[in-house]
């Protein structure tokens, strides 16, 4: 009589768990890239935004020979005076009124920034954008921060 010999095909426990082990480490990877490649496409978005405010503001210049008056302008400060209250007050009013009103208006929406879109400093007074310009309206700054480090981006104008 011949026996029968019986083929095991199929994975071991072991083997299971390594394959398993493997697939969580490589999705884990996954996820921090795409965490860093959302942070890089938000700041892409704020420089993209400071461009079209700064084009607004030279369309404006031209028909007005000023900028938007508001906030009280220091050169001493990193940020020109355009401080958490009172820069994202002067972006939130005075700058929104300027170039989105009017008889020809510069720009349809303001943009905000990303991580907070209501520009309100009480949600975030991290990522806010801000305006800050000279009482006689020759010099402006826009301000904001990127995500990759703690330094203020400044855009002066004048």
């Amino acid at each position: 009589m011949k026996k029968i010999q019986k083929i095991n095909s199929g994975f071991t426990l072991v083997e299971l768990l390594v394959v398993i082990s493997i697939i969580g480490l490589l999705s884990s990877f996954a996820v921090v890239s795409l965490n860093s490649a959302r942070g890089k496409a938000r700041n892409a978005l704020r420089r993209g935004d400071m461009s079209q405010i700064r084009t607004a503001l030279n369309l404006f210049y031209d028909d007005n020979l000023s900028f938007p008056i508001c906030g009280s302008w220091d050169d001493g400060d990193e940020d020109f005076g355009a401080s958490v209250e009172a820069g994202s007050t002067c972006y939130n009013t005075t700058l929104t009124a300027a170039l989105t009103g009017g008889t020809r208006p510069f720009m349809g929406v303001m943009p905000v920034d990303p991580k907070n879109p209501s520009n309100d400093p009480s949600v975030s007074n991290i990522y806010l954008y801000r305006y800050v310009s000279d009482n006689k309206g020759s010099m402006y700054a826009l301000v904001y921060r990127v995500e990759e480090n703690e330094v203020l981006q400044n855009i002066r104008g004048w």
